[in-house]
């Protein structure tokens, strides 16, 4: 971030631009400036307060220098940048340091000042009196310094002066004043879900993609250095079709999307004066894995990013790409049950910073050397970390927890805990850049106000934090258990009617619960945890006892009695159901092909299965466990694309894939008969019960892009 000053006149008038002495002082006289308490010897480079005295180094005397040359004045960082780092580029971070660095030389308190006093969104001033010094050079002065001057009075001299250095030295690495954070402050403000935030250090904006249901993913850009008198700008980008902000370099912008239908890795010049994405100067057409994280380093020219073929679902290697070579694969060496989630580059240091997670929820960091392929653990974690990146010094790694998922951390790799940098009402994921003032961060947030509804009138509903889903109908009582994030994470909630919703026995923290369903005798819950682990609790007390785990994708469960259910698994590009009891051990798996099995409890004597066609099916339950053939089976008719599925009293419930629309059917000997359709909005689940239906909608969005803002 930029400061200006204010350009006032220079308060003190004996100074002028350049080393200028007051009038009346002898050039050859002055001795050292007096500073406070302190006395500067420009012959010595020395600052020296009674005993203690400390070598100043060139930058170092540069800027104290330049701030005696001005004292009294606020003086911005454009100034403090020309005058010490003579036009060269610098971040703001190398000012602060600097800043910071003479401050601890003055033992100066920043908190109250004697030396620098620090204008918020200005720059700094010199308030300390300053005065010209001369040594008395009396011979009944000079007699007691020769008789000190003596070989043991240089060795005290040496002791001091290292003494004195290795104490600044141990000040400034130990003793560095951090940085408070704290507040944050939005970049964006337009309508839309934000992702992929690219710092465009030079020129001083944030890229970003920002999502809405009429345009898609357009490409915005924010002046991060504004304080908020500047809107955030689209950018036209003809022939594109945009997925995926990697990094820059100069005015170039690099991305993965698709330029006339070819899908491929782009570097092109982005013109933000003139709102405009040229056609790309570089491309790498290829698009043969399924990507999960990418970054660019501008220095090597190199994109990293985490994939895997299509067979492996979320099995994650490590991948090097660039605009003059093809793809090659990286070594990596992690346990089976750790898979890779997170990468991120750092310009100041060749190593990769890699983030694994395991499927019950816990995270490790990882520094990583892509010419030797040699990783290093750096951090473990219980919960899982999102977005984690290297800190400007990279020494430590800034992330989202997993709970609650409202606020961001920093960590060091020698911290045992983190500390808060940013805690919002809103989601804090999973996208995070250092900002480049050297200093702060850069992320972008979501939060979906989801909320229970009848779709006609039932008992009240405890709404009061609209942060629930996937609601299911308690089958022997009136009730029903939800999903909710109102506490700061995933947990299931029971509500009864006239009753608070109370949860169950907690669950951990960290996971992240994606869908349940509800055993037919109300005694079991079986809970999806983030796709890759499916939990068997007892609603009485929640325990994880019970767990299966996938290295595929479930996207759909179902009880099939109460003691059998069916999980619907993706694994090596296949589809397949599998039915499990209640001990969680495979007794029947279907042959491909099959999609969905689900049961009318009015109808136990049957099975429903759909297929890729989306074309219902009824066999007799016992073929499910007996090898089924589809010879055995009954067309009773197509259903269109869906989302969730139930069946109930001889009806068909669905959910339209593309509208969210509600379907009902009826099943009789004539197959499928449509009942009625109604759009609800319900993308976040529904259940039925005595043709009552309560569904999860979404009753409004927000994301935004942050900056954090350090004091």
């Amino acid at each position: 971030m930029q400061y200006h000053n204010n350009n006032n006149e220079r308060e003190f008038a004996g100074f002028t631009s350049g080393k200028v002495k007051p009038q009346g002082i002898d050039e050859k006289s002055m001795d050292f400036i007096q500073i406070g308490e302190y006395r500067l010897y420009h012959q010595t480079n020395e600052l020296i307060k009674d005993e203690r005295s400390i070598t100043l180094d060139p930058r170092l005397l540069s800027l104290l220098t330049f701030l005696v040359d001005n004292p009294n004045r606020i003086i911005g960082r454009d100034e403090l940048q020309d005058a010490i780092w003579q036009g060269s580029i610098v971040t703001d971070n190398a000012i602060n340091k600097l800043v910071a660095n003479l401050r601890k030389a003055f033992c100066d308190d920043p908190k109250s000042p004697q030396y620098i006093q620090t204008v918020p969104k200005q720059g700094y001033r010199f308030i300390a009196p300053i005065s010209i010094g001369v040594d008395d050079n009396t011979p009944s002065a000079r007699q007691p310094t020769a008789q000190k001057r003596l070989p043991g009075w240089y060795l005290r001299l040496g002791v001091i002066l290292f003494v004195g250095l290795l104490g600044s030295f141990i000040w400034q690495h130990v003793n560095t004043p951090k940085a408070q954070y704290g507040e944050s402050r939005a970049l964006s403000r337009v309508s839309g879900g934000k992702l992929f935030p690219v710092v465009l250090a030079e020129q001083a904006h944030v890229a970003f993609l920002n999502v809405t249901a009429t345009q898609g993913r357009r490409l915005w850009v924010a002046d991060y250095a504004s304080v908020g008198s500047a809107l955030p700008k689209p950018i036209e980008a003809p022939d594109y079709h945009l997925q995926q902000l990697l990094g820059s370099q100069g005015e170039y912008l690099v991305f993965k999307g698709y330029y006339k239908e070819q899908c491929g890795w782009f570097k092109a010049r982005l013109d933000i004066a003139g709102q405009q994405l040229s056609p790309p100067s570089e491309a790498l057409y290829n698009c043969d894995l399924i990507y999960h994280d990418s970054i660019y380093v501008a220095d090597s020219d190199i994109i990293y990013a985490l994939a895997h073929e299509r067979r492996f679902e979320h099995k994650n290697e490590l991948y090097a790409l660039s605009f003059t070579s093809q793809i090659k694969k990286l070594p990596t060496n992690l346990e089976p049950s750790w898979r890779l989630a997170y990468l991120d580059a750092h310009p100041d240091t060749a190593q990769l910073l890699l983030t694994a997670h395991t499927n019950d929820g816990n995270s490790r960091v990882l520094s990583y050397e892509s010419e030797s392929a040699q990783q290093v653990l750096q951090l473990s974690r219980t919960g899982l970390m999102h977005g984690a990146i290297w800190d400007h010094d990279h020494q430590g790694v800034v992330f989202s927890s997993s709970s609650p998922r409202t606020q961001m951390y920093h960590q060091t790799f020698t911290e045992s805990e983190p500390t808060l940098l940013s805690s919002l009402s809103d989601k804090i994921c999973c996208n995070i850049a250092r900002h480049g003032n050297g200093v702060d961060y850069i992320f972008t947030t979501y939060d979906k106000n989801i909320e229970l509804q009848w779709l006609e009138t039932g008992f009240v509903l405890d709404n009061s934090n609209g942060l629930d889903r996937s609601p299911r109908l308690a089958h022997t009582d009136p009730g029903v258990y939800f999903i909710s994030d109102r506490s700061g994470s995933s947990q299931v909630y029971y509500q009864r009617p006239q009753d608070q919703a109370r949860p169950l026995s907690a669950l951990p923290e960290h996971v992240r619960l994606r869908d349940m369903t509800l055993s037919p005798d109300d005694e079991l819950l079986l809970i999806n945890h983030d796709n890759h682990a499916m939990w068997l609790i007892s609603t009485n007390e929640a325990q994880q006892d019970n767990t299966l785990y996938f290295d595929g994708y479930i996207y759909q469960q179902s009880w099939l009695s109460n003691s059998l259910f069916a999980l619907s698994v993706k694994q090596n590009e296949q589809k397949r159901v599998q039915i499990y009891n209640r001990q969680m051990q495979l007794v029947a798996q279907l042959p491909q092909g099959w999609m969905i099995a689900l049961t009318d409890s009015t109808t136990p004597q049957y099975v429903y299965l759909t297929d890729k066609e989306h074309m219902l099916y009824r066999f007799p339950f016992a073929s499910i466990l007996n090898g089924i053939e589809r010879s055995a089976g009954e067309k009773i008719g197509q259903l269109e694309a869906f989302s969730s599925l139930e069946l109930e009293n001889g009806k068909v419930y669905l959910m339209t894939k593309e509208w969210h629309e509600l379907v009902r059917y009826s099943l009789s000997d004539e197959g499928l008969q449509p009942l009625s359709r109604q759009d609800i909005g319900a993308y976040m689940g529904f259940d039925v019960r005595d043709g009552q239906v309560i569904y999860g909608r979404k009753a409004a969005f927000r994301s935004d892009v942050y900056s954090t803002v350090a004091r």
